[in-house]
């Protein structure tokens, strides 16, 4: 699979193997987002059910432009989004993920499912487009949440520490990760989130991680202030 990283100064195509993640610098100068004529015609085709109808149009532009980038509108589509009412507003998620958001707006975080029904990959972009991470998930339809700084999380130990900045959540059906980047490394970090089964007996009170897929608020940005 080639992913093409629309924003990157140079332009560069990434060819990535499955299962492989990486992250962009979110300052590069020119950005991805699909023109508004390309935005109207490829629009109805890509979001395919209302409960898309609240993610603001930049955001959208961003995914149009994805798709004809990487020919995910061809006859094979080897990606869309999910066309499921109940699971759509369950694979997308917004926050200021790498600490830096451009123009001070949210990045997203959203899931593709494959052409298989079985596999999935997760990409997080900036409100103007720019890839910041991409990966694929093999034989897994997971979902996604945000939580903010400071939230309760595990982090590499089976002791719940803040989290430096907003992060993911990533619900698989027999695990959960939170995805936080590394100012420091300059990626995004998967971190496993134990149950009380795996902590052994019953924890205390507060020896859970602070944020659940199902419970937790969607960080909608404003669609006043995103060009929504």
């Amino acid at each position: 699979m080639v992913i093409i990283a629309a924003g990157i100064k140079d332009g560069f195509t990434q060819a990535l193997a499955n299962d492989v993640g990486y992250a962009t610098d979110a300052t590069a100068d020119e950005h991805g987002l699909a023109t508004m004529g390309d935005y109207e015609h490829w629009k109805n085709a890509t979001f395919r059910v209302s409960e898309y109808d609240n993610i603001p149009a930049n955001y959208k532009r961003a995914i149009v432009k994805i798709f004809m980038d990487n020919k995910y509108y061809d006859n094979d589509e080897p990606y869309h989004l999910t066309s499921i009412k109940d699971r759509a507003p369950k694979i997308y998620a917004f926050g200021n993920f790498t600490g830096t958001s451009q123009e001070g707006k949210p990045d997203m975080a959203f899931l593709l499912e494959k052409q298989d029904f079985q596999s999935s990959a997760l990409f997080i972009i900036s409100s103007l487009g720019d890839i910041l991470y991409w990966k694929e998930y093999s034989s897994d339809l997971p979902i996604v949440n945000a939580f903010k700084k400071g939230s309760k999380i595990f982090i590499d130990t089976p002791n719940l520490e803040p989290s430096p900045l907003d992060g993911i959540i990533i619900q698989f059906k027999y695990s959960r990760n939170a995805l936080v980047y590394n100012s420091q490394l300059k990626t995004f970090e998967p971190y496993h989130q134990y149950t009380k089964e795996e902590l052994g007996g019953d924890p205390e009170e507060g020896d859970e991680p602070d944020v659940e897929p199902e419970a937790a608020t969607k960080q909608q940005p404003d669609s006043s202030k995103t060009g929504g």
